[in-house]
C-alpha cells in the first residue's frame, strides 16, 4: 500500500486518522508525504515506511506506467494513477467537513474499518515547565498579531520559549520588540525532537501552522488562534485542543493556560 498526501507538515498530521485506518487493513503503508513528517510517521510507528513526495522511486507518477502497488492518492490524478484504489482532492470539496473526517470518508471504496482514532502520538516527553509559542505559520497573514502575544508573555507568569523555525524569525522578533527583551529560543530542532518537547511542556499556544498539529496530536495542551481560515476544516487534531478567534483578548488565552 503507497498512500500519496503532498502538502506541508499540517495537511500530513490531518491523515493520522486515515493512516491508522489503512494500517490497520493492510500490511507495508508506505508514505510519500513532506520528509520530516514522513519520517517522523515512520519513527513513531504511525507508517512502515516514509519517504519525501519528490523521492526518485516515484517517477511513475509522471508518465503512464501503472502503479506497483495499490494506491490511496490524496491529490490531483495523473495518467498513471487511473487504476489507483482511491484517488481524491487533498481537502474536502465543498469544505464542509473537517479535513482528517474528510479523508477517512475517501477510503469507503476499500471497505475497511473506517472507525475514528485520533489518539495522541507515540511520543517519549521530555518534561518542561515552559509555555512554549510558535509565533509563525505558512503565511503572515496567519499569524497572531505580535503585540497580542507580547500581552500574553507579560500575563503567563511561568517560563515561556518561542519556537522557532527557518521562517519565523520576523515574527519572533517582533514579539520581542514589543516586549523590550529577548526570549529562550527553540531552534533548528527535528521534528522528532520538538514533539518531545511538545508533549512534555506545561502548554502551548500558536497560530494555523504545522507545529500547532504537531502539539495537538502530541497531546499537549494547546491553544491554536485561526484568523482567515476556518477552524472547522482546519483545527488541529488532539485531546486538549481549544481553537480561538484573533479577536481573543490575551486575558482569555491565558485564562487557558495556567
Amino acid at each position: 500500500m503507497l498512500v500519496l498526501r503532498p502538502g506541508a507538515l499540517g495537511d500530513t498530521l490531518l491523515a493520522v486518522p486515515a493512516l491508522r485506518a489503512l494500517r490497520r487493513a493492510f500490511q507495508g503503508v508506505r508514505l510519500a508525504a513532506q520528509p520530516g513528517a514522513a519520517r517522523l510517521l515512520e519513527t513513531l510507528g504511525e507508517v512502515d515506511h516514509g519517504l519525501a513526495f519528490d523521492d526518485p522511486s516515484l517517477t511513475w507518477l509522471f508518465d503512464d506506467t501503472s502503479p506497483p502497488e495499490v494506491v490511496v492518492a490524496w491529490m490531483g490524478s495523473t495518467p498513471a494513477l487511473h487504476r489507483a484504489a482511491v484517488v481524491a482532492p487533498s481537502r474536502p470539496p465543498l469544505m464542509d467537513r473537517h479535513c482528517a473526517e474528510y479523508l477517512l470518508e475517501t477510503l469507503a471504496p476499500l471497505g475497511i474499518d473506517l472507525a475514528w482514532d485520533d489518539a495522541p502520538l507515540a511520543v517519549t516527553a521530555v518534561q518542561c515547565d515552559e509555555v512554549l509559542i510558535h509565533p509563525g505559520s505558512g503565511s503572515p497573514t496567519k499569524n497572531w498579531p505580535a503585540a497580542h502575544y507580547a500581552s500574553l508573555i507579560r500575563r503567563l507568569g511561568t517560563p515561556v520559549r518561542l519556537v522557532v523555525g527557518e521562517a519565523d524569525a520576523e515574527a519572533a522578533e517582533a514579539i520581542e520588540a514589543c516586549l523590550g527583551e529577548s526570549l529562550p529560543r527553540l531552534e533548528r530542532q527535528s521534528l522528532e525532537a520538538l514533539a518531545a518537547r511538545l508533549a512534555g511542556c506545561r502548554a502551548y499556544v500558536g497560530n494555523d501552522s504545522g507545529v500547532s498539529h504537531l502539539a495537538g496530536l502530541c497531546g499537549a495542551r494547546t491553544v491554536a488562534l485561526f484568523g482567515p481560515t476556518d477552524p472547522s476544516v482546519w483545527r488541529p487534531l488532539g485531546p486538549d485542543v481549544h481553537v480561538l478567534p484573533f479577536d481573543t483578548e490575551p486575558g482569555d488565552v491565558a485564562a487557558l493556560l495556567t
